[in-house]
């Protein structure tokens, strides 16, 4: 158990070690990372996109007149339910008729 000890220990140190080193040359030794230039090229692509001539834009309804839009089609709708529902009686109570004929006879 001594051994594998000192081995765990020994491990421990020389990853220790390498971590350092490796911080070391990240802190002093890389080149170090401007995005200088990265703020420059996301202005002319946007000013690219706003060069587009031509372009046509719609108008957008206000949230009030798109209610009133839809409330007027479930109106139209609710009617049109109403009218089919009355067909529909009008046609049941026409054959209840022809049924009521056919069995007199």
């Amino acid at each position: 158990m001594k051994k594998f000890l000192k081995i765990l220990g020994r491990l421990a140190i020389v990853g220790a070690a390498i971590a350092g080193g490796v911080a070391i040359y990240k802190k002093y030794f890389a080149p170090e990372d401007t995005f200088d230039d990265l703020d420059e090229d996301l202005d002319d692509d946007f000013e690219e996109d706003l060069d587009t001539a031509g372009r046509g834009y719609v108008s957008l309804s206000s949230v009030e007149e798109a209610a009133e839009d839809i409330k007027e089609a479930a109106q139209e709708v609710a009617e049109d339910v109403k009218d089919a529902a009355r067909e529909i009686a009008e046609d049941a109570a026409d054959a209840a008729d022809a049924v009521k004929k056919d069995i007199a006879e």
